[in-house]
């Protein structure tokens, strides 16, 4: 028990004692409807945490997350408004449409920072702006709206009183764990992550594994802009503004370093719970969104600039180990 205690990270132990703060003084916090809308609300932006996790835990990052949800999301609700009697094939559509998108820009990103080694800051930012700038001419800045009940029932179906884009969530999660902890691809991730160079050394296909997890990013993205209109009933052009900062948060919290080769997706899948059970707490409070938006943008701040240090002083430790036994 000790053992499984120790490799809890610091910052997801200082989340959850927020979360107990919560528990004790937020009302109506830990009433059944309560816990199923966090489980609700934390369930796209796990998907979605899914990929960025996957480009941290390589040593990169991909910035371009909440744009591609976006272009995804407008993209598909433009195809499926213009349908009058939509079928359960036209709803399979819009989801691949969704998926396709965003699996475009996964490409682009992979192509233009695993094959031409472009900075994936500067390709990731470049495909943030190109995208927001498709969804803005996409929609002309309206709003679409007013979608089929059987889309809308995709996530918000409930089975056993939970919704279904938390049974969603789930198996997305479970075949991400499967892909990088018991696959040769995972193994791989891990090892670029952990020192790109020797992973080449040692007849890893570098290249490739980044490619993969690019695409995999925007994959993930397209989905999850596709599962946000059908919960929210709603795209726009900024309907997923920000998330790739959340997304980061989660991944943060759950014990992915940006150092890379450090943590795992498990941990990405409970930081995003954790991050949406908090700022619930916060809801429940009375916070206002702006306030909410303020305490997200210091939080999110405040967990890297934490996860910064802690890796320079596990550096420095470890420097002057090698140091002293030298």
């Amino acid at each position: 028990m000790n053992d499984i205690l120790k490799k809890v990270p610091g910052l997801m132990w200082g989340s959850l004692l927020m979360v107990m703060f919560f528990v004790i003084f937020a009302p109506n916090y830990t009433n059944q409807r309560n816990i199923i809308n966090i489980l609700q609300n934390s369930a796209i932006i796990i998907i979605v945490s899914m990929g960025m996790g996957l480009t941290i835990l390589s040593g990169q990052i991909d910035m371009s997350i909440g744009g591609v949800m976006t272009a995804s999301a407008v993209i598909s609700a433009m195809y499926f408004a213009h349908i009058q009697s939509p079928t359960a094939l036209d709803i399979l559509v819009t989801f691949l449409i969704g998926i396709g998108v965003g699996s475009v820009f996964g490409f682009l990103n992979g192509i233009l920072i695993a094959r031409y080694k472009f900075n994936f800051w500067l390709v990731t930012f470049a495909m943030m702006s190109i995208s927001y700038g498709i969804a803005q001419v996409v929609t002309g800045g309206k709003v679409i709206s007013g979608f089929s009940k059987s889309f809308r029932n995709v996530t918000r179906f409930s089975l056993e009183g939970i919704p279904m884009v938390v049974y969603i969530a789930v198996i997305v999660s479970l075949l991400m764990f499967f892909l990088t902890y018991k696959t040769k691809f995972g193994m791989h991730m891990y090892a670029v992550g952990a020192s790109e160079k020797c992973a080449a050394q040692s007849g890893i296909r570098v290249e490739r594994i980044r490619f993969l997890i690019y695409l995999l990013s925007g994959l993930l993205s397209g989905f999850g802009g596709v599962l946000l209109v059908s919960k929210t009933n709603f795209a726009s052009a900024n309907v997923a503004s920000g998330q790739e900062f959340t997304a980061m948060a989660n991944v943060i919290i759950g014990g992915i370093s940006f150092d890379g080769g450090k943590g795992g997706l498990l941990g990405a899948f409970a930081g995003s719970i954790i991050l949406t059970a908090i700022l619930n707490g916060l809801q429940l409070m009375g916070l206002s969104n702006y306030w909410q938006q303020v305490f997200t943008g210091i939080f999110i701040l405040l967990i890297i600039i934490i996860d910064v240090i802690s890796q320079r002083m596990k550096k420095t430790k470890n420097t002057r180990r090698v140091y002293k036994h030298a």
